[in-house]
């Protein structure tokens, strides 16, 4: 009886660590050679739990390699923030954003409900790019209407990526712009008063 529970014990444990190894990160649908995400960034409140400040952190999928067979990376972004985010901006040491047409939206299979607009075939649905550098290695990936808190989107980069290479940049949200904003046209104001009554 011993034995016996020590062997479904153990059985139990390898089958553990066998699916943690080959977990799929299903914020990303099927795509070419891929059934999940590559990579699954995902957006957290900083430790603070300010709704204008943001954690990034970025895990990979060890069972899912580029979705194309040769060279890119399906990339799902789950947002666990509390708060709405509008963008993202992402940098890296190689051109992540060197599209050069071969997006998940132009293999097979691929869910058919890509960003039509985008001419490279990259953008899943709701999302588009902008702020692109010059070689590929910076630009802002932007949630149309929001990606709000407990949703996520998709979208693919260049390259067979690691998360160590991709490094999120700021995450604004247009209530902090907005504060900002109204806080600075303030204090002009109030200079120029000040100025006008010396």
């Amino acid at each position: 009886m011993r034995k016996t529970s020590i062997t479904l014990g153990l059985m139990f444990l390898l089958l553990l660590i066998g699916s943690a190894q080959g977990a799929v990160l299903t914020q990303c649908p099927p795509v070419g050679a891929d059934v999940g995400c590559g990579i699954l960034i995902t957006i957290t409140a900083s430790s603070g739990g300010s709704a204008t400040s943001f954690n990034v952190i970025a895990a990979s999928s060890p069972s899912q390699g580029p979705y194309d067979n040769s060279e890119d990376t399906l990339v799902g972004v789950l947002n666990s923030s509390g708060a709405t985010v509008n963008t993202l901006a992402l940098t890296s040491t190689t051109d992540i954003f060197g599209f050069d047409g071969d997006g998940p939206c132009t293999v097979t299979p691929n869910p058919g409900n890509c960003n039509s607009a985008d001419p490279n075939g990259y953008a899943g649905p709701g999302v588009t790019f902008s702020g692109l550098s010059a070689n590929g290695r910076s630009g802002v990936v932007n949630f149309t209407g929001g990606l709000a808190d407990g949703q996520s989107r998709w979208f693919g980069l260049e390259e067979s990526l690691t998360p160590s290479q991709i490094l999120p940049g700021g995450v604004p949200e247009p209530g902090s712009i907005a504060l900002f904003t109204s806080g600075f046209g303030a204090l002009v104001v109030y200079a120029r008063r000040r100025r006008a009554n010396s």
